[in-house]
């Protein structure tokens, strides 16, 4: 869409929806964080007057669709502010056997001893919060916009940095890379 025509229909939108919007938005909000939430809608709607009004310019003459649209994004916007997201941890029963299990398990050989304390060491230096974290970023491959959205955490490539720093210098690995490759592995 042009952006000179996008320009004069978000006017418009504005021009017709502005008082309905504000109301919306007084229902979920009071003094300035009217003001604010109003200023990202709008930028909401000039996202999407770009993205849907050549497909559905029906949907922005509606009002219903435009309270709608406010209400959602009111109700997501408090959702991010009150951190009503929490994290479910799942229970995960084939870890946790394994965890219990590991005691038991033999080691014939020194340097598969040496990886099992490494590992074990490694582990120990790590919270539950952390352990899921790296679990669903190298385990799962999850990707970081995921990871952050369940585990409510703004940056997460930062925090998983963090925590490789800080198990380097806990568990005196000079480089995550030649741990790797000395024991063959993937963390």
């Amino acid at each position: 869409m042009d952006r000179r025509l996008q320009d004069i229909l978000f006017n418009e939108f504005s021009n017709r929806y502005d008082r309905d919007i504000i109301y919306v938005i007084k229902g979920y909000f009071k003094g300035e964080d009217v003001k604010d939430v109003n200023q990202e809608l709008m930028v909401h709607f000039y996202q999407l007057i770009g993205r849907l009004y050549e497909s559905d310019s029906n949907l922005f003459s509606t009002r219903s669709w435009v309270r709608t649209i406010a209400e959602n994004f009111c109700k997501s916007e408090l959702r991010k502010r009150n951190g009503k997201r929490k994290v479910q941890l799942v229970y995960d029963e084939v870890s946790v056997n394994n965890s219990r299990h590991i005691e038991d398990f033999e080691i014939d050989n020194s340097s598969d001893k040496d990886l099992y304390d490494a590992i074990k060491d490694f582990l120990n230096n790590l919270t539950k919060r952390e352990a899921l974290i790296l679990k669903m970023k190298y385990y799962y491959g999850k990707p970081s916009t995921y990871i952050s959205r369940k585990m409510n955490e703004a940056h997460i490539n930062v925090c998983i940095q963090r925590i490789k720093e800080r198990l380097m210098r806990r568990t005196g690995i000079v480089d995550l890379e030649s741990f790797v490759n000395r024991y063959n592995t993937y963390l």
